[in-house]
């Protein structure tokens, strides 16, 4: 079994890029009066600081020690 950062590396990376693939689809939409409530923007960001965190911890750079 993968160590636990790289799950969450992964899976945080699939996020960011539906969660980009969203926010592109929204912004290209025809009908600029059909608004959404997702905060894709919001998630992307979260899901890319969560990326570069787990990435710190599997690469060591960040330790829990």
């Amino acid at each position: 079994m993968p160590p636990l950062w790289m799950v969450l590396c992964g899976l945080s990376a699939v996020i960011a890029l539906i969660s980009e693939i969203a926010n592109r689809r929204r912004n290209n939409r025809r009908d600029i009066e059909d608004v959404g409530f997702m905060p894709w923007s919001t998630i992307t960001a979260l899901a890319l600081l969560t990326f570069g965190i787990s990435i710190a911890f599997g690469l060591g750079i960040l330790s829990t020690e």
